[in-house]
């Protein structure tokens, strides 16, 4: 989702008692906000299929799969900082608190045009700092694309194109093809990626 910064030096405790009480999301980094702006049918639609795979496939195990509306916090010498991602998964009991989520396993994002420089850059170095993330994956919304990287891989960058190739989501042992990401948003049969995002594909 998009956003945009109001630069006001704010503090975590602040930011999370107005957050209580807003009506709009925000998002917090290094004492700014940035209000959230609203999703395409098309973003949710994704998040909507992410999640009911995820969801099911953790059916009565300890993790539990969360969407959009709870918070992830980062907090540590450098920055104290807490995004909303699209889908998230957590399996640690002690993450009990009632908004916030401290120790994620699994974040997942869809990316949109006006969100994916910041979520394929700052967002995501500031996503490999929590020591609790073993995985973390992009879904391009309007072109068929997976990209993924791996703690236990010292964060290796894996992309899947093909509708028909396989995705392994190794944090939760999970194994799907590209489509079941986009079961609801389909594509048309000569959909294209931009040309400077063509990557090779090494899943």
């Amino acid at each position: 989702m998009g956003s945009s910064a109001k630069k006001l030096p704010v503090t975590a405790a602040e930011y999370l008692e107005g957050e209580r009480l807003s009506e709009v999301r925000h998002e917090f980094v290094d004492g700014r906000i940035y209000a959230m702006s609203g999703a395409s049918l098309r973003h949710n639609e994704i998040c909507g299929d992410v999640y009911a795979l995820v969801k099911n496939h953790l059916k009565g195990g300890p993790c539990r799969v969360f969407i959009e509306a709870v918070k992830v916090e980062l907090a540590d010498d450098l920055t104290e900082s807490y995004y909303y991602p699209d889908v998230f998964v957590t399996c640690e009991p002690a993450d009990d608190d009632s908004h916030v989520v401290r120790q994620p396993k699994l974040i997942i994002e869809v990316l949109s045009p006006s969100t994916s420089r910041n979520d394929r850059g700052d967002k995501l170095a500031n996503y490999k700092r929590i020591p609790s993330v073993e995985e973390i994956v992009y879904i391009e919304q309007d072109w068929p694309e997976i990209f993924m990287v791996r703690r236990s891989d010292r964060w290796k960058r894996h992309h899947y194109t093909m509708l028909d190739s396989l995705v392994h989501l190794e944090s939760i042992d999970l194994t799907i093809p590209v489509s079941a990401f986009y079961q609801t948003a389909t594509f048309p049969d000569d959909v294209e990626r931009p040309w400077y995002l063509r990557y090779r594909e090494d899943g």
